[in-house]
Order: C-alpha cells, then sequence, then structure tokens
C-alpha cells in the first residue's frame, strides 16, 4: 500500500470505531452470530451441515462486516463532506476509495479466518482444499464492497443505510439458506448459493473445476453491482 493509501486507511478506522453501531456491527455481532452458528451445530454433523454451517457464517461476516461497514462509511463520509474534500485534493479516486475501503475488507478477511478457526475447534472437518476456501472468499468479498458502494448511492443518511442494505443482506443469507435446502441447480444463480457451491467444493475436494459456474456467477454479480456503483456514486450529497 502508499502512504496515501495507509494514511487514509488509519483515519478511516478510526473514523468507524467512533460510530458504535458500525463498530458493534462490523466487530461483535458477525462474531457472535457465526460462534451461535457454529455452537448449534451437533457432534454428528456431516460434512454437508459443516459446508452450510461455514457458509452462513462467512457470509454474515461478508454481509455485516463488509457490506453494510462500506455502505455505512461511504455515505457517512459524503454527508459530512468528507469525500468533496477529499477528491479536490490531490489524489486519485481510486486511491482515495481504496483507503476508504481497506479497513472493512481487511477486517473482513480476519473475521472469515477467526470463524473458520473456531468451527475447526467445534468440530469442523479441515477443508480438503484451503486455498480454493481463501479463494473463494476474495470473490464473496469483492462483491460485497461493490454491492456497498452501490447501496451507497441510494442511501442519504448513515441512519437510513440500516434500512437500504436489508433488501442485499435478505438476498445474500436467504439465497445461501435456500441452498442449503434446495437441490435445486437454479440456487447456483444466487450470491448465497454460487458461493455456498464454492465453499462445498473447498470443503470436499470434489470436482474444484465444477466450481467454475458458480465463480462465474459471483463475477458476473459484481460487475452488474459495480456498474450500478459507477452510475450511482456521489462524491457530495444531492443539492
Amino acid at each position: 500500500m502508499s502512504t496515501a493509501v495507509l494514511a487514509l486507511s488509519s483515519a478511516e478506522w478510526k473514523l468507524l470505531m467512533r460510530n458504535k453501531t458500525v463498530a458493534l456491527s462490523a466487530t461483535l455481532m458477525p462474531l457472535l452470530l457465526g460462534l451461535l452458528l457454529g455452537t448449534s451445530v451437533p457432534g454428528s454433523a456431516d460434512l454437508q451441515v459443516w459446508s452450510a454451517t461455514l457458509t452462513t457464517q462467512l457470509l454474515a461476516v461478508q454481509g455485516l462486516t463488509v457490506y453494510f461497514t462500506v455502505t455505512t462509511a461511504l455515505t457517512s463520509r459524503r454527508e459530512d463532506l468528507y469525500l468533496k474534500r477529499l477528491r479536490s485534493s490531490e489524489q486519485s479516486a481510486a486511491t482515495i476509495l481504496t483507503g476508504l475501503l481497506s479497513p472493512a475488507v481487511l477486517l473482513g478477511f480476519g473475521q472469515m479466518i477467526v470463524l473458520f478457526g473456531i468451527s475447526v475447534g467445534l468440530g469442523a472437518p479441515l477443508p480438503a482444499s484451503p486455498v480454493a476456501l481463501v479463494l473463494a472468499m476474495i470473490p464473496g468479498v469483492a462483491l460485497a464492497v461493490a454491492a456497498g458502494a452501490a447501496t451507497s448511492g441510494r442511501t442519504s443518511t448513515a441512519e437510513q443505510a440500516q434500512i437500504t442494505t436489508m433488501p442485499w443482506l435478505i438476498v445474500l443469507l436467504g439465497s445461501a439458506v435456500w441452498a442449503s435446502l434446495s437441490t435445486s441447480p437454479a440456487v447456483v444463480l444466487l450470491p448465497g448459493g454460487a458461493f455456498g457451491d464454492l465453499v462445498h467444493r473447498a470443503m470436499s475436494g470434489v470436482d474444484l473445476l465444477g466450481g467454475l459456474p458458480a465463480l462465474g456467477v459471483l463475477v458476473a454479480w459484481t460487475a452488474v453491482l459495480g456498474l450500478l456503483a459507477r452510475a450511482w456514486f456521489r462524491w457530495e450529497p444531492r443539492a
């Protein structure tokens, strides 16, 4: 990271931790939810059950730690004209956004690793392909960032983010639950179903290349939301 990105990231981290709502949703809630899910799994649970549980745990982090935080942070910084001041500086848009979004992204990856470790301690099997599991997290986080940037463009205040983020959180987590209960191949077309497919393949090690369609679905969702973010994103509040 460049010096400018590090400086922006450090400042953003401090701002995030000052907001009690964001700090709670980005730190404690995902871990508590993940711990609750992990402890609810019976000792006789098989790989399928643990794969579904891990999928929900990781999606909770992507939804709360990354998506909600990105939405709230960008909305808050725009609302207090911080984005406008940064944009009028010598820093590029890419540098500014990288600096602002890095804390949520890094915290998200850290929490996913912690939750996986907790699940293993509670009885979850080790993944047959750890690399595939890590690689599945990357498009998941990228999708959360794109969704957050897009949602922020349709969110006027940080308080409103608690409402505007609900539809995507329902789609993300709801599709994962549906995928765990359904045998329909159509579930992979939804973000939670696609991510769950990648997690299960990483845990089982079976037909890893068969996960390419699910990966393509996540990339497609990210591209669409990225285009929406580009169209909707604003550096300053509407007049």
